[in-house]
């Protein structure tokens, strides 16, 4: 669930390309945020005390805090730092999230304290530029929200059918190594290149690698007439992202004393895989018609 952009945020993106700097620092508002989401979950009619009563142990068991200090939930939210508070925020949607036998001394059925925890945190972060955001219960750090929501959210949508298992797991796989910071650049590189080979082959495109696979799509006939001149825009795209990935990635293993992959130039190759993403998954279904 994304949070919709107003009026005010739409003509700054219109106009500036940004909605402002993203903010990796925990701020008043993200913490009074997660507070009203934590209050919400344990207000649950039915779930609430059980939910409230499992992040209290959960909490207890990850952090190692006391039964006391575990009563204290808000006040122990306020002393984390960045790390413990991302924790904490998976443990909180995973406990709201979770089905949960409740009943009201007759009857009994499934039931979840706040089925829409994971929704109602992005919207939060969102909001607030936090540079975090919540994918199946996971907390990972995007470069822009603007573009995760238009890009890598419909991309991870995308994947979702069926033989494109391994663009699926490659995809994952680059957003993952894209949080890990500059360590794991050139993995995020050499995973955000190989989703794009991946997704090539399971649109039914011929080649061992990047560039035969560039070349099946450019002379494809299911290519729109009027859109002659992408291919040829792909391929020099296509080609540079290989190009990339032998200089920096490590799929034949680094160079030693080699330079660190730019931040920069990691969050441009995933996004820009993710859009191609989306594209192929698009013309796969039948969304570009042949003139």
């Amino acid at each position: 669930m994304t949070r919709k952009l107003r009026y005010s945020e739409r003509r700054e993106f219109a106009e500036t390309g940004s909605l402002g700097p993203p903010v990796e620092d925990v701020t008043r508002e993200v913490l009074n945020g997660i507070g009203r989401v934590l209050d919400e979950a344990a207000r649950s009619q039915f779930a609430g005390n059980s939910f409230l009563w499992a992040l209290q142990r959960a909490c207890a068991d990850h952090f190692g805090w006391t039964d006391v200090e575990a009563e204290r939930l808000k006040i122990r939210i306020e002393e984390m730092n960045l790390d413990q508070l991302l924790d904490f925020i998976e443990l909180l949607a995973e406990e709201a999230t979770r089905v949960i036998d409740t009943g009201d001394g007759c009857n009994s059925w499934p039931e979840q304290a706040l089925p829409e925890a994971e929704g109602r945190l992005n919207g939060l972060f969102e909001r607030y530029r936090f540079v975090y955001r919540l994918e199946g219960g996971q907390v990972r750090k995007i470069g822009s929200p603007v573009l995760d929501e238009t890009v890598i959210g419909p991309a991870l949508l995308a994947v979702q059918r069926p033989g494109w298992g391994e663009v699926e797991k490659s995809f994952r796989e680059a957003i993952e190594h894209q949080r890990g910071g500059s360590d794991e650049n050139d993995d995020a590189l050499t995973a955000a290149n190989a989703a794009v080979e991946a997704a090539l082959k399971a649109s039914g495109f011929k080649g061992a690698n990047l560039g035969p696979l560039a070349k099946d799509f450019k002379k494809s006939a299911r290519l729109p007439t009027e859109l002659k001149g992408v291919p040829e825009a792909l391929e020099v795209l296509l080609g540079r992202s290989g190009a990339l990935r032998s200089a920096h990635g490590d799929a034949h293993g680094k160079a030693a004393g080699a330079a660190a992959v730019p931040q920069a130039l990691v969050d441009l190759a995933i996004h820009w895989a993710g859009a191609f993403i989306v594209y192929l998954g698009e013309m796969s279904d039948g969304a570009h018609k042949l003139s």
